[in-house]
């Protein structure tokens, strides 16, 4: 491209000469536009077309029908664009309404695009409609700052194909292959936006068009209003009783629901109560609106005043704009909106509106509710986040799905989240008020209540508070055969219904297996035996028998989700057979798709750690260059295909490698020193990490970023031979059941942090039949008899539901706090403390300046780090173990000590502790405003019973006494 700028400006430089040598040319107003395309800014977007739009255009050409005609609509807008482009450099700024009509044609095009996808689906719907959905990256030149709503041009541009990309994707599966001309086509089209369209605005526009200071101004087509249609109805009046209740609402369901809560119930009882709701009709959309054009809003937003009283209210809004933003802004008092036509790849963006309640009946990409005031909004599905920021008392039902909930800097916030939405990340910073409302277990039907602190962020909190650990559908188990002692496959289908167990692998496709568990919900990954390669490699007809024979007769009763061919097939050390590995694969999956479960049903290949060359430190984690062309080529089928890379990690292989005590703790997840990385710096607290960082490294190094990793074993034997280190129950327990802890706190790997691998732990039942040292027999969770060969917490009835401490003054149960043990060495504490900060538990409160950094002794900040641990992993026995250093228990920890001192000091009360010097800065007290002349019994009665949050470290004061809790 820079080639060809290059030529078209020395081209451009000649005909400037040529023009000067003659006289022509004129001044640049009477010559109008003419000149404007010898700018280089609009020399490189007829670069951009040519290179990239024309490779679309000729794959087209060459594909035709529907597909051509689309495409044809693409190369009109980006024609128009380009007009658009020579016209900014001799136009002024326009305000949004001459904006909307400087715009206009290039809305047009889009519309005309999106017009191409409506109706009927023709077979090349996906063509439509990526090239529809693709075109909202033309609006970045409708960006024209920070208060326009519109992400910057570039980050538009990269947003706008992520909505096309989803319907791309489908063509290149569909398309893999038949027929070559469409994955070109569909790789072109890739291609124009990222990199083409991206670049360019990089280059040339990266804060938007840069308009000219004398030019020409553009006005909208009529600035005046238009006069209100005769006979059209007035607006509703607005309701007579208020939308918050301000009452404090009850746990019983036998009180009726007053605000919000009356309002979600009355939507969730199914009643028709949306019907004398206002709707959006067809006329009221932007697009179809004569008064604009629907590119952008026709006011400016209002300047915000400091001062709230003072502050201006804008006009109300109520459009979609460009086809991708809905915008509700200054809605008073309007409880009947309704966005009822949304989609995914459209946002939702609600502004300065009070006592109202907006419905949005869809799913739609984002939502953003900013400074409004008691205001109520309930949708179905969101596809990336719902923020709140800067309002006060609002109310938020998701009815669906939400991965990310977060509040900002709010007031008064109650969120109600479906059981489909428990498994959020929930975020809150400089909020008071905040409460997460979700599905009680009991039979009333009532919502449970869970209160968060000012600032947190909480992984799979809900998820952990409202639900059994079994709900985590990460952790599985091997289930082999090579046994002759095992129990019926029915049986085993219903110890694993007993357990938190939600996904099998088998080595086969055991027909028994796979029909017991049907309608278990239990997902099942079966295998083609290395055996099965060499036919499924070399016929397809094959590969449609195997899946025809295997899948097909059980599924979807039977949730098969993954097709492992072939086990460790690399480390076969057969030429023939590793050769035949990715036809075998190819085969399989054109079977699934020929079946229409393309896509449904994942096909991978398992892989030993031996394929990676290096893999200490993590960083430097490489493949074995012997197998890297092999690699490559199933990497690149699997990325196309979204399958995972499949290997096998044993910290147990490691430990007996260097079977050092320092290496036993690190490998079984207990508290240890760590390991520095010294490529990376960052320091590792298990070996299980440590492996799959290094997988992680070297998938990284060859261009394969974007794979997911599964394990497909890892554990640890029971029982070993005498030469055989590290085999013992106590060192199986403590790596599987930490392990498990591990994998449901959520908090990944340093290389992959805030998500759990899937995960499945060797072995369901011990293989009495399987040759090798006695180890090789020793790996089973459940004996034949279907009893635990140990506990490590996956049985439902061993499980306690964890209870993370999120309320400022929890209630004690019995076995609350973990504590450690008298006498225990600070060096032992301190290697507890390092353990616990490490494995995603947040420590900043005992850093130096955080609100429970005093007393700074190893002592204090190792209980608090390992009662927290206990807390926020899973409040199971196995999490308060720290290798025997730690103990539960029922009675409060706490020792209350007199106050020694308190000094008024610039409008705070500083108090002293006798001991540990802790100071506490506090201004109120349960709304007492503290005087400075009060004396220590006063003092005593004012903190009677009081509780206060001191930054994140909740403090209680009563009688005269302070304490942590």
């Amino acid at each position: 491209m820079e080639e060809k700028l290059i030529q078209r400006l020395e081209s451009a430089v000649s005909r400037l000469e040529a023009l000067s040598l003659s006289g022509g040319g004129g001044s640049a107003t009477a010559r109008g536009f003419q000149d404007a395309p010898l700018d280089p800014s609009i020399v490189a977007y007829e670069d951009l077309i040519g290179q990239y739009l024309g490779r679309v255009s000729a794959a087209a050409e060459k594909i035709g029908g529907q597909v051509l005609d689309i495409t044809k609509v693409l190369q009109q807008a980006f024609s128009t664009q380009k007009d658009l482009l020579i016209q900014v450099k001799q136009t002024q700024k326009p305000d949004n309404a001459g904006l909307a009509e400087f715009l206009k044609p290039l809305n047009e095009a889009i519309t005309k695009a999106n017009s191409l996808t409506e109706g009927r689906r023709s077979d090349f719907f996906n063509h439509s409609k990526t090239a529809a959905d693709s075109l909202s990256a033309l609006a970045w030149i409708a960006y024209t700052g920070k208060e326009c709503g519109m992400s910057m041009p570039i980050a538009h541009v990269e947003e706008s194909w992520q909505m096309a990309e989803f319907y791309c994707n489908k063509i290149l599966v569909e398309y893999k292959t038949k027929d070559p001309n469409h994955l070109e086509w569909a790789k072109a089209l890739k291609e124009l936006y990222l990199p083409g369209l991206r670049d360019y605005v990089k280059s040339f526009y990266p804060l938007g068009p840069v308009w000219s200071s004398t030019g020409k101004a553009v006005t909208a087509a009529s600035s005046k209003p238009k006069a209100p249609a005769p006979g059209a109805p007035a607006p509703p009046p607005p309701p007579s009783a208020s939308l918050f209740s301000s009452e404090t609402s009850q746990a019983s369901s036998s009180r009726p629901k007053e605000g919000m809560a009356a309002v979600f119930q009355e939507i969730n009882s199914g009643k028709p109560v949306t019907s004398g709701l206002r709707k959006v009709t067809a006329d009221m959309k932007t697009k179809n609106r004569a008064d604009r054009s629907g590119v952008v809003g026709t006011h400016e937003k209002e300047s915000r005043m400091s001062s709230p009283a003072v502050a201006k209210v804008g006009p109300p809004k109520f459009e979609l704009q460009m086809g991708r933003k809905w915008v509700v802004e200054n809605q008073i008092a309007k409880k009947d909106l309704v966005i009822s036509e949304c989609d995914s790849k459209q946002s939702v963006y609600i502004f300065g509106c009070k006592d109202s309640v907006l419905q949005i009946q869809g799913k739609v990409n984002n939502i953003t509710i900013d400074k409004c005031a008691n205001m109520g909004v309930l949708f179905t599905d969101v596809v990336a986040a719902c923020e709140i920021v800067n309002c006060n008392r609002v109310e938020v039902q998701c009815q669906g799905s939400a991965p990310t909930v977060s509040v900002d800097n709010t007031t008064g916030c109650q969120f109600y989240l479906s059981k489909d939405a428990l498994g959020a990340s929930i975020t809150t910073a400089k909020s008071s008020e905040v409460n997460i409302l979700v599905p009680s277990s009991g039979a009333d039907g009532d919502w449970a209540e869970h209160a968060l602190p000012e600032q947190m962020v909480a992984l799979k909190l809900l998820q952990s508070l409202t639900q059994p650990e079994d709900s985590q559908s990460f952790i599985g188990v091997n289930y082999g055969q090579v046994a002759d002692n095992l129990p019926p496959p029915s049986e085993t289908a219903k110890l694993l219904q007993s357990t938190a167990i939600k996904r099998v692998r088998l080595y086969g496709a055991d027909p028994a297996i796979i029909k017991a568990l049907a309608g278990s919900g239990i997902a099942i990954a079966i295998g083609a035996s290395n055996g099965d390669i060499p036919a499924l490699a070399s016929d397809p007809n094959a590969a449609a028998q195997w899946v025809n024979s295997n899948v097909l007769p059980f599924y979807p009763a039977s949730k098969i989700d993954l097709i492992n061919v072939g086990n460790e097939v690399l480390l076969s050390n057969d030429q023939g057979l590793i050769s035949q590995l990715l036809p075998a694969m190819r085969n399989v999956l054109s079977a699934l798709s020929a079946a229409s479960l393309g896509g449904k049903v994942r096909v991978s290949t398992v892989h030993s750690m031996a394929v990676l060359a290096q893999s200490d430190p993590p960083s430097s984690g490489q493949f074995n260059p012997g197998f890297q062309d092999v690699l490559k080529g199933l990497l690149a089928f699997q990325r196309d295909n979204g399958s995972p890379f499949a290997v096998n990690p044993y910290p147990f292989f490691a430990y007996q490698s260097d079977p050092r005590p320092e290496t036993l703790a690190f490998c079984l997840f207990q508290p240890n020193a760590g390991r520095v990385d010294s490529g990376s710096g960052i320091k590792y607290m298990n070996m299980f990490d440590a492996q799959v960082d290094a997988v992680r490294s070297a998938l990284n190094a060859v261009g394969f970023k974007d794979i997911d990793i599964l394990i497909t074993e890892t554990g640890w034997p029971y029982h070993g031979d005498s030469n055989e280190v590290g085999t013992s129950v106590e060192n199986a327990r403590a790596y599987n059941g930490n392990l498990i802890a591990h994998l449901r706190s959520m908090v990944g790997t340093p290389l992959m942090p805030g998500k759990s691998v899937e995960t499945y732990i060797f072995a369901l039942y011990d293989e009495d039949l399987k040759p090798g040292p006695a180890s090789e027999r020793s790996f089973g969770l459940f004996k034949p008899d279907l009893t635990a060969t140990y506990e490590v917490g996956l049985t439902k009835s061993s499980q306690t539901p964890s209870t993370p401490t999120v309320s400022p003054s929890p209630k004690p149960t019995s076995a609350q706090w973990c504590v450690p043990k008298s006498g225990v060495s600070d060096a032992q504490l301190q290697a507890n403390l390092d353990y616990a900060c490490g494995h995603g538990i947040d420590c900043s409160a005992i850093q130096p300046g955080g609100a429970c950094f005093d007393p700074n002794t190893v002592a204090s900040h190792a209980a608090y780090a390992m009662n927290l641990y206990y807390h926020t992993v899973g409040t199971v026995p196995l999490n308060c173990d720290f290798s025997q250093t730690a103990m539960l228990t029922s009675s409060n920890p706490i020792t209350l000590v007199e106050v020694h001192d308190y000094l008024w000091k610039q409008g705070k009360l500083i108090l002293y502790r006798i001991t540990d010097s802790l100071r506490l800065e506090i201004n109120w007290i349960q709304g007492i405003r503290l005087h400075p002349t009060f004396a220590n019994n006063v003092a005593s009665e004012i903190f009677a019973g009081a509780v206060l949050n001191y930054r994140s470290c909740p403090v209680v004061m009563f009688f005269g006494r302070v304490a942590y809790l």
